[in-house]
């Protein structure tokens, strides 16, 4: 990040006051003042639930020029576009007006219910999605469909295997503009995209979680290893 952008941004902090008034706890959320640059954005501060595996990150984005928070669940970070501003002084007032009730929904994101959309595909109905045992191959399911998340661009996590110790999980998606779901690995936290289990219908992605789910967290587990003990993938 450049100099002058960090001049500028320091300078609006003590002008503001902004991290001064910060308490050490919020809601259950350790918060931690940070204010400066971590490759291309400038982190304000952080607050971390370890316990639920939830946190928040308040920064400006050099490639963006804007302020921004993100939030993390289990191992999926995403920002709120409710808080996207390049005016610094609005971004405290957002921040002083929203931070705590968003702090409350992260720490009890994993109680939340279906929309009318996922009722609608019978989540709440779903036996095999009831049935899914709460830890498989190792992994914790960390988000189970009867409880979906909402992400980003329509998107619902409607299920989440996750091992924290590896930093990696499987997620299966549901997005409520193309009426499909989708998975996605993350191998000591990259990203990695399967096909395996698309589909349309309810039916079609039991059978392709029967069908692949052991052998995908099977394979998460093996390239996460190799990765961490710098072992050579077969």
């Amino acid at each position: 990040m450049r100099d002058d952008i960090i001049g500028k941004l320091t300078a609006q902090i003590n002008e503001l006051h902004f991290a001064e008034n910060l308490p050490d706890e919020i809601d259950g959320f350790a918060v931690k003042k940070i204010c400066a640059a971590v490759e291309d954005k400038f982190i304000l501060f952080t607050c971390t639930n370890e316990a639920a595996h939830c946190a928040l990150t308040t920064y400006f984005h050099e490639e963006t020029m804007e302020f921004k928070v993100s939030q993390r669940i289990g191992l999926t970070e995403f920002c709120l576009t409710k808080f996207f501003t390049e005016d610094f002084a609005h971004f405290k007032e957002l921040i002083d007006a929203e931070l705590s009730n968003v702090l409350k929904n992260l720490r009890n994101i994993r109680d939340g219910k279906l929309n009318r959309f996922l009722r609608e595909k019978n989540l709440d109905t779903w036996v095999y999605g009831s049935e899914l045992p709460d830890t498989l191959e190792g992994f914790e399911l960390f988000i189970k469909p009867a409880a979906p998340v909402r992400v980003t661009n329509g998107s619902f996590i409607v299920i989440n295997y996750a091992d924290f110790s590896l930093n990696s999980d499987f997620v299966l998606y549901c997005n409520i503009y193309t009426d499909e779901f989708s998975g996605e690995s993350r191998i000591n936290g990259a990203p990695h995209v399967t096909y395996a289990f698309d589909a349309v219908t309810l039916n079609e992605l039991e059978d392709k979680l029967k069908k692949n789910l052991v052998d995908e967290l099977r394979e998460i587990r093996r390239l996460s290893t190799n990765t961490i003990y710098g072992g050579i993938q077969q």
